[in-house]
């Protein structure tokens, strides 16, 4: 993903700051597919983790995440969970999960979360993906450049 408030206009005031966050449809098309493609090849289920309760950009990713399962993976279980309910089932009970699917900041704070089962943040996978070609493969934690050396 390249949207979000990760990527998004930042504006900073000595008195308040503000981080947009955007999410496109395109982009929230691509990312769905992906999921539910790699669903196929597993256990078949996608949980599409958002805060639609508050934010309308996980509005957006809700509405755009049914239709696609709807239209183009209906054989593909989908669930929908709020970011915040997500977090404490992940650590209670992780297997009834497959794939998951949300936005950046979601995902980092999720990922970073269930780190604790595998008893590292070293220990888990991160994979960047284009539409095209090679990933990038590394460690959730990144490449920690800072302490190289």
């Amino acid at each position: 993903l390249t949207s979000g408030v990760y990527f998004g206009e930042r504006t900073r005031t000595e008195t308040q700051a503000s981080d947009l966050c955007v999410y496109t449809v395109e982009e929230i098309e691509r990312v769905a597919r992906a999921a539910f493609q790699a669903a196929q090849q597993r256990r078949g289920k996608v949980t599409s983790v958002d805060k639609a309760n508050v934010m309308e950009t996980s509005r957006l990713w809700r509405e755009v995440v049914t239709r696609i399962h709807a239209e183009e993976y209906p054989q593909i279980t989908l669930e929908h969970a709020l970011v915040d309910s997500m977090a404490m089932h992940l650590i209670r009970k992780p297997r009834d999960y497959d794939v998951i699917l949300t936005e950046n900041m979601f995902g980092d704070i999720l990922s970073d979360e269930i780190s604790v089962l595998g008893g590292s943040i070293g220990l888990l996978p991160s994979a960047s993906l284009g539409a095209d070609g090679p990933g990038l493969f590394e460690p959730i934690h990144g490449s920690a450049p800072d302490i190289a050396g």
